[in-house]
């Protein structure tokens, strides 16, 4: 008995130091993937990606970024050569996140102002991609700053679009459950996008799917929309024949 109780002992204790010694997956910095398709082959996403975070000693700029895609295989390819399949991949998300994205001056010297977000020109800018999120800078010096301290620079993006998004925050139920929205929401940064939810589990399904959740909120908004009101006919009545009796 004493045997076995020292066996027992001996194996929770290996249990415990490998359990302290393993390798912890990398946090993620930013926001979920926020394309529909993988970089490297373009296909569609699905339901199934999947999902690697980049955890890189050698490639610190690139450390906590979440990429999806459509299979092993195309994540065994994009390790060969990354920047071939970010740079495209970027360059989209900088389209597609501009025209939501909160400040038209730098994150880290506020008194230099930028291209309007909205302008043709915007995309001319020092804009960069950090954690799948943009992030705009008026110099190289500036946007070297954020890639070393991405989640400081990232926190003073969200800011800049609660106060954006936030007062006119269209829903008063989250999107996630149905439930209603609390006074203090938790908030989700999907690209340059805020989505309000009720709770922090919440908060982690939003980002599980981050184009489902964004189909969500803008279907909510669409159907708050009031319906267009019916024209008035245009159709003439008919025409009396003066010969009728």
């Amino acid at each position: 008995m004493q045997k076995i109780s020292l066996l027992i002992a001996c194996a929770l204790v290996l249990v415990f130091t490998l359990g302290n010694h393993m390798p912890q997956a990398p946090a993620r910095i930013g926001c979920a993937w926020p394309l529909s398709t993988c970089p490297v082959c373009l296909k569609p996403l699905g339901a199934t990606p999947v999902i690697k975070i980049i955890d890189d000693p050698k490639d610190p700029n690139l450390n906590g970024r979440e990429i999806r895609f459509e299979s092993e295989q195309c994540a065994a390819t994009f390790e060969i050569d990354r920047a071939k399949y970010l740079k495209p991949a970027n360059e989209q998300m900088v389209r597609e996140q501009l025209p939501q994205y909160p400040a038209i001056n730098c994150v880290v010297m506020p008194d230099e102002s930028l291209t309007d977000p909205t302008s043709p020109n915007a995309g001319k800018g020092e804009n960069i991609i950090v954690g799948n999120r943009l992030v705009r800078t008026c110099c190289g010096q500036c946007a070297r700053r954020v890639r070393r301290d991405p989640v400081k620079w990232l926190t003073q993006v969200d800011k800049g679009i609660v106060a954006d998004q936030g007062a006119k925050y269209p829903l008063k139920v989250c999107v996630i459950s149905g439930a209603p929205l609390p006074a203090e929401p938790v908030n989700v940064f999907i690209g340059s996008r805020l989505v309000e939810v009720a709770t922090p589990a919440d908060a982690l399904k939003a980002q599980q799917n981050p184009i489902e959740t964004l189909a969500k909120l803008d279907a909510a908004v669409g159907a708050l929309k009031p319906s267009a009101e019916k024209k008035p006919s245009t159709d003439a009545p008919p025409i009396a024949n003066p010969n009728a009796k």
